[in-house]
């Protein structure tokens, strides 16, 4: 989190667990201690404590983990089919994510350097492709799918071939969507995860520490 600019939010029940770079730490601590903050830490708290002009965006997401006796594995249909990717398909994935949007392209956070990663192609193509990565000990996974292929549930087949292979190595997987994203919920629920958490981001934009109110 050092320099990232952001700080996480994740809500169990009555308890929230922050995460935050150290050059933003003592700027909360210092925060919480002036105003004498009792109540539970939010979004919404933040932006009450730290001044307006250092406010960036923010937004709500939910996140959730796989029990392995849960996981919905499936393979695509014909002609499409479904494979591990090497460093070779990073044409092909670049050309996939020059089809999709700026934002959907940020949000899956897919890289072929990741742990796991695999891919969905019809011929020589690749239409869908998530990858996984190692963060805060869960195999945490992301998703992207041609827009011109969405709705065949391409995307729950490569999750759940991406958490088989973290179960494989001992890890629970993770997967995060925006609360509102409600396609990419399905995409979860249809590989077996179950909601567990919800969280926020709160962007702080760059500039000197400052009292809060």
């Amino acid at each position: 989190m050092r320099g990232s600019g952001e700080i996480h939010l994740t809500h169990l029940r009555a308890r929230t667990f922050a995460e935050l770079g150290p050059d933003l730490q003592m700027e909360l601590v210092d925060a919480l201690g002036r105003a004498g903050w009792n109540g539970n830490l939010s979004a919404e708290a933040l932006r009450q404590l730290l001044p307006a002009r250092r406010l960036g965006a923010s937004h709500r997401g939910l996140i959730f983990h796989l029990d392995p006796e849960r996981l919905a594995l499936r393979l695509p249909e014909a002609p499409t089919h479904l494979r591990a990717l090497t460093e070779g398909d990073q044409p092909a994935l670049h050309a996939l994510c020059e089809r999709c949007s700026p934002q959907e392209v940020d949000d899956a956070y897919v890289d072929l350097g990741h742990e796991v990663v695999y891919g969905c192609f019809e011929a020589k193509q690749l239409v869908a492709a998530g990858s996984g990565y190692r963060r805060n000990g869960f195999l945490d996974i992301g998703v992207i799918t041609d827009p011109a292929h969405r709705g065949r549930r391409l995307a729950p087949a490569i999750a759940a071939a991406i958490s088989r292979d973290g179960i494989q190595k001992g890890l629970i997987a993770q997967y995060r969507c925006d609360v509102q994203n409600a396609s990419s919920i399905r995409v979860a629920e249809r590989a077996g995860f179950t909601r567990l958490f919800t969280y926020e981001v709160q962007e702080i934009r760059p500039g000197e520490q400052t009292a809060a109110g």
